[in-house]
């Protein structure tokens, strides 16, 4: 008897389908007592999730909220009893809360998390951060128990955690600066940032933050958008700071670089590539609309264009809706993916992704044409944060909103192709 073997591959599913195996189909809601949305997620080593944004309380006050789950998208009961935690910036007189929300959260080596966001009084705004150890609690060793609030003015974009564990906030004076502060492992502030912790650059009336990202050198880099006439053209705009928070005079003209591509455009998310290249995404439109189609520019290093990225610096997805990017990614495979959310006026909105080659050109073989489009079966699906769950998984994050709904929302794709190997026996 003459036995034969032989080998055969076997797709077990769509490149960008919804991962069975996460919450219910690949979906999961998160109910909190309130008006909850999601703007940022970060993974934990071991595969477990962490998303925190806001929620509305009695339609009186804004709370910093976080959930933490499982591998499966199960709440993780670990964390403060629930898996759920909400974080209340008290101010005077007593009882009167405040609005606080977590535009960034940040992991550290030792477990705990950082919110960075906003503290909204009607006094004014403040950078806000909170520490929770890895219970939930917060942690009485960061700020004043747990809390740190800064008063300047400034509504926080991003967070960044510098490898030392300092703390960098980004952010904005409507509509005229940016805003950053910079602090210490312990929450005060930073004195070898700008001045006394914090720097202000001015810029033309108009100007939009729109993210941050680290260099491995220190160096802040900032996304945005640049107004060459006040409130009507917009062009993508990058800014750098020096690690001592001045700005880098090498980078363009004087820190700043902008980039007219001829409509209007505006600038989301920044990420910084291992050659030290820059990749800026946002949206473009022929409009004044806030909606477009996603549009990446890759700069080098110096702030220049780097032309050899789609038609002169510039690549653009179309999905053939008006779109809304607010995150980018790297892939460890060189593509870039770009999360955000369908925005057609009068029409239910939906979680949107889309993949681009390294060259920028659109990755048909992801989703459907390149784009992945995910529907909660809500009016208001909007995706806001994305990460990289594992060797193959993709996790996004946002609110999903009805008329009775208000949840954090969950989707976890399988993002490449798995293949199984099958062995066949013939006698």
């Amino acid at each position: 008897m003459l036995s034969v073997f032989l080998c055969g591959v076997r797709s077990a599913g769509a490149d960008g389908m919804l991962d069975p195996s996460f919450g219910n189909g690949g979906l999961v809601t998160t109910t909190f007592p309130g008006m909850a949305s999601a703007a940022s997620v970060v993974m934990l080593p071991d595969g477990r999730a962490v998303a925190a944004g806001s929620v509305v309380l009695n339609l009186e006050f804004t709370e910093m909220a976080v959930a933490r789950y499982l591998v499966s998208g199960a709440l993780d009961t670990t964390f403060d009893g629930d898996g759920r935690v909400t974080v209340q910036f008290p101010h005077p007189p007593p009882g009167f809360g405040s609005d606080a929300e977590a535009a960034t959260v940040l992991l550290q080596p030792d477990g705990r998390l950082v919110l960075v966001g906003t503290d909204s009084i009607f006094q004014g705004r403040f950078f806000a951060l909170a520490r929770l150890n890895a219970d939930g609690s917060l942690d009485p060793a960061f700020g004043t128990a747990g809390l740190v609030t800064t008063a300047n003015g400034a509504s926080a974009v991003a967070g960044l955690l510098q490898p030392d564990g300092r703390i960098v906030a980004v952010g904005q004076v409507d509509p005229f600066s940016i805003v950053a502060a910079r602090y210490n492992a312990d929450g005060s502030l930073d004195p070898s940032f700008g001045i006394g912790g914090q720097v202000n650059v001015p810029l033309p009336q108009g100007f939009e933050v729109g993210g941050a990202a680290l260099q491995p050198d220190g160096k802040v880099v900032i996304a945005g958008t640049y107004p060459s006439a006040p409130f009507v053209q917009r062009n993508f705009a990058l800014v750098r700071l020096l690690p001592g928070g001045a700005l880098d005079p090498s980078f363009g003209g004087g820190g700043l670089v902008s980039s007219d591509f001829g409509l209007i455009e505006t600038g989301r998310s920044v990420i910084v590539l291992g050659d030290g290249r820059l990749v800026l995404a946002g949206w473009r439109s022929p409009t004044t609309a806030n909606t477009g189609d996603f549009a990446l520019v890759r700069y080098m290093a110096d702030g220049s264009l780097d032309t050899t990225f789609g038609s002169g610096g510039l690549a653009t997805a179309a999905s053939g809706v008006p779109e809304l990017p607010d995150q980018l990614i790297g892939l460890p495979n060189g593509k870039l993916l770009v999360a955000g959310f369908t925005n057609l006026f009068g029409a239910p909105k939906d979680f949107l992704q889309a993949r681009l080659d390294p060259d920028g050109a659109l990755d048909t073989s992801f989703g459907t044409g390149g784009f992945l489009r995910t529907d909660f079966n809500a009016t208001g699906d909007e995706c806001h944060g994305v990460a990289i769950a594992g060797p193959d998984l993709l996790l996004t994050v946002g609110s999903v909103t009805s008329a009775t709904t208000f949840d954090f929302g969950l989707a976890r794709y399988i993002a490449t192709t798995p293949v199984e190997l099958l062995t066949f026996e013939v006698e």
